[in-house]
Parts: structure tokens; C-alpha cells; sequence
């Protein structure tokens, strides 16, 4: 998106405000998908289940990580084929809901998920797919040894087939070494269950955790040059069908974060800017408290005049923890000009301490240059949901 119309737009929408721009948003799927052919490409909903509409023709699955998640898929009348039911806390009503909705695709973090999703296909006289998913040594999956044991003992879940594996050890890989180890690694364990176990593995589930550009010291192009040097990895065809989950990766670059400066003082040397945000409403990941300075866009709102000053852009909240940017240079900034955060496509929509000090919502906006600015969301109010109420 040009200058002239980002600054339109954060003239227009109001303050604070995501913008998601969904042409940005599509070209880029469409070009990992170009790239990583014939691999599938899984999004993580998580990332911003805002732009789950926006990415159905161009994904070939969605990861649900919640009973929320899964409402919000249903809500929006996606294919429940394409769905894959993930996550560490599985509760018997939602398994059991979602297989009833149609949901054939599942991941087991533990043994015990595997006996639950067996049971609701038991009940429900069904036979569902599920992935059984490897841990990279946090909470996330199982040993080699539960996976090993499943395996060998399938025949006991006649609700289920077992085609593969999962796999996905953490985001913002810099490195294609590090992410052809891992991968080597499942390769590995694949084979060893095929000739020790006579297990055919037939999907298997990645997450790379590609890094993405966020901050002014960052090369703008390396996400780029990232994804082309993975690629190189899938040269030779595998014998099963390969799935790269992605979130970060696809969402990233499409968002836009809209806020104003709304007060300005001097204490002692350091020039402070306070404006209508905060870091609830921002967080890159590797931000470590505005150390780093993300790429961001100024619109003045009157003539410039005075020279390029330092300023420590803090939000709204209270709490000195509240800084965006460090020694960040502007041109005359004043109270009503408006800084635009790029990049912030991912997470931050829903990762934030929203309801700390009880401030509203950002709005949400999805943008595209056929269909203008659309709401999604209007500003919410939150203190109604942390109000004391007397008996």
C-alpha cells in the first residue's frame, strides 16, 4: 500500500486501528504456495482468525487450536474437510461437536487424545484421520517412545487411521540449516517406524517457522530470500504428501496498526509522546521493550516547521513497561499526527493485554483496492467485562 493512501486511511478509519490489507495478504499466499508446490499449505487460525475468509482459496487447510477457533470456522461456513482439529487441551463436548459438524482431520498431543478422539468416532460410528504430533522438547507433543507405542498399537482404534506425523519446534527461524535439521530429523524417525514398525506414513505436517522482517535494522527482502533456499529443500518428490503450517509467515506483511499522538512533554532530556495505543495493541516478536525499532510510517497533520527531534513514543497504559519506540526521529511531530506500525499482520490482533486498565478494542478493518475499507470489528468498550458488581 503507498504512502498516500496508508495516510488516508489513518485519517479516515479512526484511532487505533488495525488495518489488514487482503490484496497484500493474497498475493503473498498464493506466492508460497507457487513456491513450496506440491506441498500443501496449513493456516494457523491464530495468527489473526480475521483473515480466515481471505485465505480460503488459497490454503488447503486451517489449524484450530480452540472450541473459539472452531466456532469462528464454523461461523464463517468454511469446509469442515479442511479443517485440522490441533491443540493441547481437548475437552470430550468440543471433540465430540466438531466430529458431528464434519471435521475428518485431528492431531494428538498426548495418548490420552488419541483414546479421546477414538471414542467420540466410536460413538459417533465414524472414522476419522489423525496425525500424531512429535515433541521438539516443551509441552507440545509426545516422545518417540508414546509415538512408537501408538503406532503399534492402532489396531486398538478402530474410530481412527493414523497417517503421519506432525512436527513444529517454534517460529521466527532465521536460519534454513536449522530448519533442514528438523526436518531431517522427521525424515528419519519416518523411516525407522516403516522398517521397525511396518507404519507407512502417508502425511506429514511441518511447521517451518520461517522468519519474517520486522524491524529497520532487518534486510526487507530476507523473507524472500528465505523461502526461495527452503525450497531448495523439496526439490526431490517424498513419498508421502508434505503440509507446511504456517501463520507468521502468510500474515505478517498485510497488516497495518493505526494510532494517534494524543499528549507530548519533556521530562528531564527525554522527549515523551504518548499516544492512543500501547503494547496492547503491539507486540513483535524479539520487540524486547522498544529496543528494537520497527519499520513504521509518520503523517504529519499540519505544515512542518521545527527540526527533527528524538522522541520516546510511549501508550496509554499505566505502566512504565507502556514504551512502543526508543529514540525514534520526527520531523515536528504534534498532538494529532498519526504513526502507522507495518507488518503486524500476526498476532498482535489478538495476543495483546487487552483488558488491562479497561481501555476499548481497536477497530478492525480488512482493506482491498476493489472493495475500499471494510469494519470487521468496531471499537469495544471493556469495561463492562471487568466491572465489580455487589451481590
Amino acid at each position: 500500500m503507498d504512502e498516500r493512501r496508508l495516510e488516508n486511511l489513518a485519517v479516515s478509519l479512526g484511532t487505533p486501528s488495525y488495518v489488514f490489507d487482503t490484496d497484500v495478504l493474497k498475493a503473498r499466499a498464493a506466492w508460497v504456495a507457487e513456491s513450496l508446490r506440491p506441498a500443501g499449505i496449513c493456516f494457523a487460525i491464530k495468527a489473526n482468525p480475521f483473515l480466515v475468509g481471505a485465505l480460503d482459496a488459497h490454503v488447503d487447510r486451517y489449524e484450530v487450536c480452540s472450541p473459539g477457533e472452531f466456532h469462528i470456522c464454523v461461523q464463517n461456513g468454511l469446509d469442515m474437510d479442511k479443517i485440522v482439529l490441533s491443540g493441547v487441551n481437548k475437552e470430550y463436548e468440543d471433540v465430540r461437536y466438531a466430529m458431528e459438524q464434519g471435521v475428518v482431520h485431528y492431531t494428538a498431543e498426548s495418548k490420552s487424545q488419541v483414546s479421546l478422539v477414538d471414542r467420540c468416532a466410536a460413538e459417533l460410528g465414524k472414522q476419522v484421520e489423525i496425525l500424531l504430533r512429535v515433541t521438539s522438547g516443551n509441552q507440545f507433543g509426545m516422545s518417540e517412545a508414546d509415538v512408537t507405542e501408538l503406532i503399534r498399537k492402532r489396531a486398538e482404534f478402530p474410530g481412527l487411521q493414523i497417517t503421519g506425523l506432525q512436527y513444529f519446534s517454534g517460529t521466527q527461524k532465521k536460519a534454513v540449516k536449522k530448519i533442514a535439521a528438523e526436518l531431517a530429523y522427521m525424515e528419519g524417525l519416518i523411516q525407522r517406524l516403516e522398517e521397525e514398525e511396518g507404519f507407512t506414513t502417508r502425511v506429514l505436517e511441518f511447521g517451518p517457522g520461517l522468519g519474517v522482517p520486522y524491524f529497520t535494522k532487518d534486510d526487507p527482502e530476507e523473507d524472500r530470500k528465505l523461502l526461495a533456499e527452503f525450497a531448495e529443500l523439496f526439490w526431490e518428490k517424498r513419498p508421502y504428501e508434505i503440509i507446511f503450517e504456517m501463520g507468521r509467515f502468510l500474515t505478517a506483511s498485510c497488516g497495518y496498526y493505526v494510532t494517534r499522538i494524543v499528549d507530548q512533554k519533556k521530562n528531564d532530556a527525554v522527549n515523551v509522546c504518548i499516544v492512543d495505543g500501547g503494547i496492547h495493541h503491539v507486540n513483535y516478536y524479539g520487540q524486547n521493550m522498544a529496543m528494537k525499532t520497527p519499520v513504521l510510517s509518520f503523517f504529519p497533520q499540519h505544515p512542518l516547521e521545527q527540526k527533527e527531534e528524538e522522541w520516546t513514543v510511549y501508550g496509554s497504559l499505566c505502566t512504565v513497561a507502556d514504551v512502543l519506540l526508543k529514540k525514534l526521529s520526527l520531523p515536528d511531530a504534534r498532538v494529532g499526527d498519526y504513526l502507522v506500525f507495518h507488518n503486524i499482520g500476526a498476532y498482535s490482533v489478538t495476543e495483546g493485554i487487552y483488558l488491562f486498565l479497561s481501555r476499548r478494542m481497536p477497530k478492525i478493518w480488512l482493506y482491498s483496492e476493489a472493495e475500499g475499507a471494510r469494519l470487521q470489528r468496531d471499537g469495544l468498550e471493556t469495561w463492562t467485562w471487568n466491572t465489580w458488581r455487589e451481590e
